[in-house]
């Protein structure tokens, strides 16, 4: 493997798009917006959710998908050069070691390989004028770990000690490094809260290597209530920030159910009721508490139902969402915007997507990542800079206004 990383930092470097822009200075929050060198900052970037795992060749569907380590690593160095050419300005990505079966590849095996691999990543961005929203996934080191995923929540558990140790590593590493824009805490966690694990299937065999304890099926362990999943922003965050004092910390969630408050009412005996817009709204603010410092939502549209009794579109709703956010007095980040229904694949002038980018310069939001970029596993979902013309201009004609990129 670290034949492979130094046989590959040459071409890596050859491939250089163009001559981008330095990545200078860190991202600051002032009340609901962000600043970067005492101006205000927003910006659209993208989603490239594989890209450590594709440029250090530990990514589980690999083979399928790029056949080879050193094709997968080529096109981890497209989508970069992809992005810096198209004037995009930063990249969200899926920063934890993966399932188990990916993390015994490289990071457990030899852990100096794995970081200088992801020193060169964070270095090939940089390169390029590109910033990284690392996504830590904080609650993922259980099923490695043969534990339940509310053993983040216990201090003597192999998995709250693994996840200090990694995100610890991670954070100590690139603290003084401004190519982080911001760290993210996990993936759309908000969406499990209340969710009755017991009898449901988990992450399959085949994605844990030989000889590993491997939990099939689902407890009631495995399932965190409303006010686990605030504790664990609250203390996830802290420690990050007591890691880090230079950048900001975001959760990473996509948004609350539609149902979120019934299901907090009767877990673990669920009784669906859809929550009103004022039961909705109330529940996206509560749901990311400080010392979070960046509200997150994910935003998909125009087919996203929401919830029914709302009576809004899907664009409507992010509007005024954005707008309550913005009178919390927190930044907002959209971690992944993209199109359901018609998907990006069968509409070349993503004109959802143009849409919401207008809105979303309307409101002031700072930051939306489009979902997703170079992404062959959800190809329905994927763009890059020559499939959806329209949609990178306007993204373009974004950044050149507020985030200095020409």
């Amino acid at each position: 493997m670290k034949r492979l990383l130094l046989a590959t930092t040459a071409v890596a470097c050859s491939l250089s798009a163009h001559a981008a822009p330095p990545v200078e200075g860190f991202v600051s929050a002032r009340g609901p917006d962000l600043a970067l060198d005492g101006r205000e900052y927003r910006a659209v970037g993208v989603n490239v959710p594989h890209l450590s795992q594709i440029h250090m060749g530990t990514w589980f569907h690999l083979g399928h998908l790029y056949g080879t380590p050193e094709k997968a690593r080529a096109a981890a160095v497209a989508a970069v050069e992809d992005a810096s050419r198209s004037g995009f300005a930063f990249i969200r990505f899926f920063a934890g070691p993966g399932y188990p079966i990916e993390s015994a590849r490289l990071y457990e095996k030899d852990p100096d390989a794995y970081w200088w691999g992801m020193d060169e990543l964070f270095a090939l961005c940089r390169r390029n004028g590109l910033r990284l929203v690392p996504c830590l996934n904080v609650t993922g080191q259980n099923a490695r770990c043969g534990e339940p995923r509310r053993a983040i929540l216990d201090p003597s558990s192999k998995t709250w000690k693994e996840n200090r140790r990694y995100v610890e590593a991670f954070a100590t590493r690139y603290k003084d490094d401004p190519t982080v824009l911001m760290w993210e805490l996990e993936n759309e966690l908000m969406l499990a809260a209340d969710v009755d694990m017991k009898g449901t299937p988990l992450i399959p065999r085949g994605v844990y290597p030989e000889g590993a304890t491997v939990r099939e099926t689902g407890g009631r362990e495995d399932s965190l209530t409303w006010e686990m999943t605030q504790r664990i922003y609250r203390e996830q965050a802290a420690f990050l920030k007591s890691l880090d004092p230079n950048h900001l910390v975001t959760s990473g969630d996509a948004g609350v159910r539609p149902e979120a408050t019934s299901r907090r009412e009767t877990f673990p005996d669920f009784r669906y009721r859809d929550d009103t817009w004022r039961e909705h709204l109330a529940n996206e603010l509560a749901a990311q508490p400080e010392p979070l410092d960046v509200f997150s939502l994910h935003h998909y549209g125009p087919a996203d139902a929401g919830p029914s009794g709302a009576g809004l579109s899907p664009l409507e709703r992010a509007r005024l969402t954005a707008r309550a956010v913005r009178a919390a007095r927190a930044p907002l980040f959209i971690g992944e915007m993209g199109q359901d229904a018609p998907a990006f694949k069968s509409d070349p002038e993503a004109a959802w997507a143009r849409a919401y980018l207008d809105m979303a310069e309307e409101e002031a939001i700072p930051l939306v990542a489009l979902w997703a970029w170079h992404f062959p596993w959800q190809p329905d979902l994927t763009l890059d800079g020559r499939s959806h013309p329209k949609l990178v201009e306007r993204a373009r004609e974004f950044n050149r206004r507020h985030a200095g990129i020409e």
